[in-house]
Parts: C-alpha cells; sequence; structure tokens
C-alpha cells in the first residue's frame, strides 16, 4: 500500500469498517511509515475537534450572538 492508498481509507481505517486484507496492508504500511501515523493521527484529531466544535448544535444548544455584533452586521449589509 502507498501513502495515497493510505490516506483514502482513513475514514474507514478509524471507523474500523476496512475489511481484514486491507486493514492487515493498512498496518503494515503505518508499521514502516511514520509520515501516515503522524497523518492518521492529525485526521482523528481533526475529527474529534469537528465533533466538539458542534456537540452544543446537536443538543439543541443555542450560541447567542452579542447584540452589538448582530447591530454591526446589519449595519453593514445596509451600505
Amino acid at each position: 500500500m502507498t501513502c495515497r492508498e493510505c490516506s483514502e481509507f482513513l475514514s474507514e481505517y478509524l471507523d474500523g469498517e476496512l475489511d481484514l486484507e486491507v486493514r492487515a496492508s493498512f498496518d503494515q504500511h503505518l508499521s514502516r511509515c511514520p509520515n501516515c501515523v503522524v497523518y492518521l493521527e492529525q485526521f482523528a484529531a481533526t475529527i474529534r475537534a469537528g465533533k466538539l466544535a458542534f456537540e452544543d448544535d446537536e443538543a439543541g444548544g443555542a450560541c447567542p450572538l452579542p447584540e452589538e455584533l448582530i447591530r454591526a452586521i446589519l449595519e453593514a449589509r445596509g451600505r
């Protein structure tokens, strides 16, 4: 497996959705390629950060904006 092929399977790998043969090839590549290990770690961290960023939205929590900001936006759009 090449680095490019490895990058195509990141989501499936992290979700545990690769079949055994592809996963074995993926794991073998990771054992020899520190760059792909770092890339996988960064990809996983990005996925976690994205989920955290929208955690309140999924719970139905509102994110109120300051009134001054709303007025400034509306004023700027009116120009």
